[in-house]
Formats: structure tokens, C-alpha cells, sequence
């Protein structure tokens, strides 16, 4: 057994709290057997894939500019959950809307501005309750709403805080108040007659305030499955007095809180309750010792198979700081990736149809999709409980899906993400290209360190393999990769410039993963400069001269890598103007490290 600290984000001020609120649980799954077998089904359909999982609880500036688009919307984020936190709120402001709450509010305008507005598409969950100064950190002294009976400061904030974010014409979720069962939030006894006043008066004042905004909660730490007699009497009370939540949410944050049981359980309770069945929000997931890349994979595989519309990570250092619930690391001054943000990254090219997959096998994890108009079959696997040793997957029902083949062969990569920080892209551990005659392919995994998660890459034949010519186009420019002036001096920078089909623009990849410009006498190589392995290194023409810095991996997900450094071929500062150099940089997912050859 396992002591289980109560699920939270603020760590300084829970850490003496919460272990009055410890709870001891069985882990629900336990290692792997070795020699596994997982497999995915490509006959199969379970609908629409739609990134459950990519979600964080704060994890960016106070004015929502940072982390920079290259980090956040390769992820496809699709839920945000914040409340300014910062300032203090409503009670810093002597219970009024002084400049501490219009600071905050400020801030969560910020936020969803750019959250909520194309490219993006999050839903912003407001926490009420942080607005208010309820974030953990708040005075022993405290007015908490409703006290003694007299909601109407309570009201007073609501009316102010809805309002002003009402005003902005943003589209907010309002998530009244969060994990309300932990004293470290909510003094008052959870399902108390206070906290049934205060819930009661908030939905109804966001209800008069903003008619068709949605509400959500009740945020508990605890899920059904832990504490059955909490939920059922909260669903109850609601359910009598007509302010059910439009979405239902908790937290997954035990050890280890599967959101596919999870989320049945919560399925059971409202239809037990007399609850029409409603879309769920797992608001905060991932206990704070489980941070790990194999975690987040197997989070992620678990909650593409659950019931939940959107789950957001947790977050064990906030609230401001720009790492996205920790998934960036700073390095050399800079924020870089690390493996679980490689996790959130690879699956977000599970797009297209969610298929039926061996689900979890001990304690792995598989979630996988097919998109006919990517062309391509996705796999994510993760580990809840640090297993090494040997697996395989097979890809069963080829047939069903005859454009993922080419002249009857399919490719299959399979990148591992080592859990380390930071991590410049996963390392290519399997890339063959095999028959897909007999109807399926099977693929060797090994977890080489506790905690690796992997993505598995089914693609037609030839698509990352064999000898191939043409252009190499940038997708996020539109434009091709070019010699400028077509010039054949050893050292000269490449670019991108408006695609001719020229000879400066025409590269063949070799059996020796050389990319080669020109021919005969003039053949040149594309070339790391000075065998750089660093963010920034000059990408040039030179000699061919079958050295490592001159060897480039084309993979599946649309980058080019340096095979002596992982570092990804990148249009610099996202340019798509003619001239724009190319150099080397970390791995992003942005659409200016995408390349198709040909």
C-alpha cells in the first residue's frame, strides 16, 4: 500500500495541510508482465479523436504571452483552468472589488484572449474560488462566503467578478469552487449546510448574470470510486435544488487514478442520483510523484478511452510560471521540452478515429487512431508504474485501411521519449517498412529505463524510408528548401525561397540518409555546419563525405533530424519569407520544423 497525500497544486501551502487528509490506496494496476502483448485494432471505430488530456491547470504568464506558440500549440491545448491567484483577490481587497481582484481578472482576460481565440480553441474554466483569495495561502481570519449565514458579500463578487468577465465577451466556463472536500480550501465542512448555501447562490447569480455560460464543478479531490458517500449526497442536494453543474469535474490526482474507471464511476453516480448524464472534466490529473513521460502516456492512452470531454495536467509549482504544469524545463536560460511534453506532443497526432486497442495490459497503457487524410495509423503507450523490459504491438485490420499502404508494404517508426529534461525530440528506435499482406504487423517495444513512453507510427511504404528525390517542401512556408543562386561553394547557407523545381531544389535522400543536392562532379550534401550538435548550428551545403553530421532522419511526423543530434531542420523564427535561413533547433512540433520530400 502507498500513502496517498490529498490532490492539490499549491505545495507550500498544503504541504503541513494535506496530510490530515491523507488516504491510503492500493495502486490500481501493477507492473507489466514481460514479454507483453498490446495490439491495435484499424478495423475498428470508437469516433472522433479529440485530445482529451491536453489540458493545463495554470502553467502560463500572468499576461498570457508565454510559453511561446511553439510549445503550446503543437499540443493542440483544448482546456485551461485558471483564476489569477496572484494578487490575493477579493480578499486582499478587504472583501471589494479593489485592484488586487481587477488585477487578476485582468490576468484571466489575458489568458483566454489568446486561449480561447483561434489557432486555439480551450475552454477557460474560471476558479471563483482563487479569484475570491481561497488559493491555499489565504489569512487564518479568513470570511469565508456565506458565513454565519450572510451570502450577500458572496453575492457582491460574483455580481463583480462574472460581470467584468462577462464584459470581455470571451467565452468562460465558471468552476465555483475548487476541492472544496480539503480544509486546506474550504474550512467549512464539505456538503454542510454553508457550503450547500454558497454553492446554491453562486450558480444562481452566474445563472441571472450570464444565462447561457457554463457552469462547472463541484472540482473535488476525491473521486466516487474513494469517497462514494460525499458525491452522492453533493448529486442529491444539486439535483433537489435544481443547480447541477453543465459539466461535472474532478480531480485524478490519486495513485493511480485510472480516468477510464474514474469516469464510469462518476457515469454510475448520476444515474443513480436521477442525473442526466452531463460531459465531464477531469479539471486537475497526475499525482505530483508520478511526473514522469511513461505517466503522462499512460494518462494520456487512459483518457482517450474514458468518458471525459477534457482533462487538465495538475500542478505541483504554481502558478505563474511559464513551464505548462511543468512539461517545459528552463535550461541554459531558455525553456526547452522535456519528455513529457514529447508525451502531450505525440499525442496530438492521434488524430482522425479513436480504434479499439488491448487497453491496458498490467500496468501499460495503448491508445491509437487512423486519419485517412494524414495517411497514417497513431499509437501512444505509457506505463503507470516505471516497467522495463520487452513488448510488442501489432497493428491488426490492414486491410480495412488500404490507403495506409504502398504497393502492399506499410512503414512503422516507433520513437521512444525517455523521461528526460530536457529532451530535444524522441529517439528513433524502430523504422521498417513491412508487408502488410497477412493483414497485420507486429513491432517490437522495449522499455529500456522506467518511465519511457512511446508513439508508433504507421505510415505507407516509402514515406520516411528508401531512396527519394524532389523537393523538400516547407509545409509551414509554403515554399521549398533552396540553394541561393544556386551556388556550389562548400559552406553556403541554405534557405527557403519560392518553389522553381530547380536544380538547388531538387534533393535525393541516399540508402546513406544523406539528403544530396546536384549531381555527378557537383553533388553536394546538406551538412550541419562544424559538426555542430547545438541549437543555431548554420545548415550548409558541403562535400559528401558520409560523415554523422550529414546523416538526416525524415520521419513520420514531418520533421527532418540531424541523426548526429536529434535537432530538428527549422526555418529560423518561423519565417515564410523568401531568403529566410535554415538552421538546426530543438524539436518543437511548430509548422516550420514540417517537411515533406518529393
Amino acid at each position: 500500500m502507498r500513502k496517498r497525500a490529498k490532490p492539490g497544486r499549491l505545495a507550500m501551502a498544503a504541504a503541513a495541510v494535506l496530510g490530515l487528509a491523507a488516504l491510503l490506496v492500493m495502486p490500481t494496476a501493477g507492473h507489466a508482465a514481460a514479454g507483453e502483448s498490446l495490439s491495435v485494432d484499424l478495423s475498428s471505430s470508437r469516433g472522433p479523436s479529440t485530445g482529451v488530456g491536453e489540458g493545463f491547470l495554470y502553467g502560463i504568464t500572468q499576461d498570457g504571452t508565454q510559453p511561446a506558440d511553439q510549445y503550446l500549440q503543437p499540443l493542440g491545448i483544448n482546456a485551461f483552468r485558471g483564476g489569477g491567484w496572484f494578487s490575493g483577490g477579493w480578499i486582499k481587497d478587504n472583501y471589494s472589488y479593489g485592484s488586487a481582484t481587477k488585477a487578476d481578472i485582468a490576468s484571466i482576460t489575458a489568458q483566454a484572449t489568446r486561449l480561447t481565440q483561434p489557432p486555439y480553441h480551450a475552454q477557460y474554466q474560471v476558479i471563483l474560488s482563487d479569484l475570491w483569495g481561497n488559493n491555499g495561502g489565504q489569512p487564518s481570519n479568513e470570511v469565508y462566503p456565506c458565513d454565519n449565514g450572510n451570502c450577500s458579500n458572496w453575492v457582491s463578487f460574483i455580481d463583480s467578478a462574472v460581470g467584468a468577465l462577462q464584459a470581455s465577451g470571451l467565452p468562460f466556463a465558471y468552476d465555483i469552487y475548487n476541492e472544496p472536500d480539503i480544509s486546506v480550501f474550504w474550512t467549512r465542512g464539505m456538503n454542510s449546510s454553508q457550503y450547500f448555501q454558497m454553492w446554491d447562490t453562486a450558480f444562481r447569480e452566474i445563472r441571472r448574470i450570464a444565462p447561457n455560460a457554463t457552469i462547472v464543478g463541484p472540482s473535488l479531490a476525491f473521486t466516487p470510486q474513494s469517497n462514494p458517500g460525499e458525491w452522492n449526497t453533493w448529486l442529491a442536494h444539486v439535483k433537489s435544488a435544481g443547480t447541477v453543474p453543465d459539466m461535472i469535474t474532478n480531480h485524478d490526482e490519486g495513485d493511480v487514478d485510472d480516468p477510464v474507471t474514474v469516469s464510469q464511476s462518476l457515469g454510475n453516480a448520476l444515474s443513480a442520483n436521477g442525473v442526466s448524464a452531463r460531459p465531464l472534466s477531469a479539471n486537475e490529473y497526475q499525482p505530483a510523484d508520478r511526473q514522469t513521460a511513461g505517466v503522462t502516456a499512460w494518462y494520456l492512452a487512459r483518457f482517450a478511452q474514458s468518458g471525459y470531454t477534457n482533462a487538465m495536467r495538475g500542478n505541483w509549482s504554481c502558478c505563474m510560471t511559464p513551464n505548462l504544469t511543468g512539461v517545459l524545463t528552463q535550461s541554459n536560460g531558455t525553456w526547452q521540452p522535456n519528455g513529457n511534453w514529447w508525451a502531450l506532443r505525440t499525442y496530438a497526432d492521434m488524430t482522425g478515429t479513436l480504434v479499439n486497442t488491448s487497453g491496458q495490459v498490467g500496468s501499460t497503457a495503448i491508445s491509437a487512431s487512423k486519419d485517412s487524410t494524414a495517411k497514417r495509423a497513431v499509437a501512444v503507450i505509457g506505463d503507470s508504474n516505471g516497467y522495463t523490459g520487452t513488448a510488442s504491438v501489432t497493428f491488426n485490420g490492414l486491410a480495412s485501411v488500404p490507403w495506409l499502404a504502398n504497393n502492399g508494404s506499410v512503414n512503422v517508426t516507433v520513437e521512444r521519449i525517455p523521461d528526460q529534461y530536457p529532451l530535444s525530440a524522441p529517439q528513433v528506435v524502430y523504422d521498417q517498412n513491412l508487408s502488410a499482406s497477412a493483414g497485420s504487423v507486429t513491432v517490437p517495444v522495449t522499455f529500456q529505463a522506467a518511465h519511457d513512453a512511446f508513439a508508433v507510427y504507421v505510415t505507407p511504404a516509402g514515406s520516411t524510408g528508401g531512396n527519394t528525390s524532389g523537393e523538400l517542401h516547407a509545409v509551414g512556408a509554403g515554399k521549398c528548401l533552396d540553394v541561393p543562386n544556386a551556388s556550389t561553394t562548400a559552406g553556403t547557407q541554405l534557405q527557403i525561397r519560392d518553389c522553381s523545381g530547380g536544380s538547388n531544389q531538387v534533393f535525393t535522400r541516399t540508402s546513406a540518409n544523406q539528403l544530396s543536392v546536384y549531381s555527378g562532379s557537383g553533388q553536394m550534401c546538406l551538412d550541419a555546419n562544424g559538426q555542430g550538435t547545438t541549437a543555431g548550428t548554420k545548415v550548409i551545403i558541403w562535400s559528401c563525405n558520409g560523415q554523422p553530421n550529414q546523416q538526416w532522419n525524415i520521419n513520420s511526423n514531418g520533421t527532418v533530424t540531424s541523426a548526429l543530434s536529434g535537432l530538428c531542420l527549422d526555418v529560423t523564427g518561423a519565417s515564410t519569407a523568401n531568403g529566410a535561413l535554415v538552421e538546426l533547433w530543438n524539436c518543437n512540433g511548430g509548422s516550420n520544423q514540417q517537411w515533406t520530400l518529393g
